[in-house]
């Protein structure tokens, strides 16, 4: 009895620590930022907003900066080959958004899968960078902006 209770109590532990794993790969995936665009507490505000919103609706984002985009790429196709390779969005569900920031290239897109962008259509994504984004960063109000438009995802995507 007393090995049945012991080994009951290492795998209890042993997924308390896999869920603390996953937990915090969770979060070190919606908000990537390889070029260190924002502060550690900007990114640890970032990520609770996408994983509050993800707990409510099961809808994945992801914020992913980096300092360029490799190879002249376009960056709307780059930012859907990342959103797959990281598996932004439930594969079933096909309801992920990833907004990539190029830092050096001065360059934004919103790449969304195939559920996500019947709701957050193109041309709602385009109006966010155009009328969100862009002003936002021309007035390096980087953070600002990138939280303007997570508040617009979310309410269009629960208020289509």
């Amino acid at each position: 009895m007393k090995q049945f209770t012991l080994l009951l109590f290492f795998l209890t532990l042993l997924s308390c620590n896999s869920q603390t794993q996953n937990s915090s790969q969770q979060h070190a995936l919606v908000v990537i930022d390889e070029a260190n665009f924002f502060t550690r507490s900007q990114t640890d505000s970032i990520s609770k907003i996408i994983l509050d919103f993800e707990k409510q609706t099961t809808n994945q984002i992801c914020v992913y900066i980096k300092d360029s985009i490799p190879n002249q790429e376009n960056t709307l196709t780059y930012a859907t080959k990342l959103a797959n390779n990281l598996g932004v969005g439930q594969a079933e569900k096909n309801n992920g958004l990833l907004l990539l920031i190029s830092k050096h290239d001065r360059q934004v897109a919103i790449a969304t899968g195939t559920e996500t962008e019947k709701v957050i259509t193109d041309i709602i994504c385009y109006d966010l960078i155009e009328n969100i984004l862009v002003p936002s960063f021309k007035e390096e109000r980087y953070f600002e902006g990138v939280l303007q438009v997570l508040d617009s995802v979310k309410v269009k995507w629960v208020n289509p």
